[in-house]
């Protein structure tokens, strides 16, 4: 039997999200409120990987076409993965976050919703989506090693405790 193939894994989606950082401030994206799926939420920059791309070259890749700048000294922070994230669905999320530093650039409009420079504590006070919600404070600490999460989800769409496993390395 072959392995790696249905019904032997789950299906999964993978993507990359970038914390832009500028002296004191992150550049994030403000979710539009008409967003049907996470709307009005402080969310990293990114988007999904393409077939022939790795994470780190997704990341790059998004933050250019979300915001118009380029960054550097990109550092991968955390790996999540959501199983059957809400509204239910039938596979599973796989997230890559990062952080980097900007490069230059002119910030672009965008219909995912507002480009905003927020500083840590903001971000930390914002409506966050709710697998970012409990490791922001690793994400966003410069001397934090990389953590890996897996969260599952209440019927509500809250993180539900008793399926989640957080560890970090050094």
């Amino acid at each position: 039997m072959a392995i790696n193939n249905e019904p032997h894994i789950h299906k999964l989606v993978m993507c990359a999200n970038v914390f832009i950082r500028k002296d004191d401030r992150y550049l994030v994206l403000h979710r539009s409120p008409l967003k049907t799926f996470a709307p009005d939420v402080v969310h990293p920059v990114g988007g999904k990987i393409d077939p022939d791309e790795d994470p780190f070259t997704t990341a790059e890749r998004e933050v250019l076409e979300e915001t118009g700048v380029r960054v550097k000294n990109m550092r991968l922070e955390a790996v999540i993965n959501e199983l059957l994230p809400p509204p239910r669905r039938d596979y599973n999320w796989l997230i890559f976050h990062f952080t980097a530093d900007y490069a230059g650039g002119e910030e672009v409009t965008t219909d995912e919703g507002e480009l905003v420079w927020m500083t840590t504590d903001e971000i930390k006070a914002s409506k966050l989506f709710p697998s970012v919600r409990p490791l922001i404070d690793k994400i966003l600490d410069p001397n934090a090693g990389t953590t890996f999460a897996t969260f599952g989800y209440t019927k509500d769409g809250e993180i539900d405790e008793g399926t989640s496993l957080v560890s970090e390395c050094s």
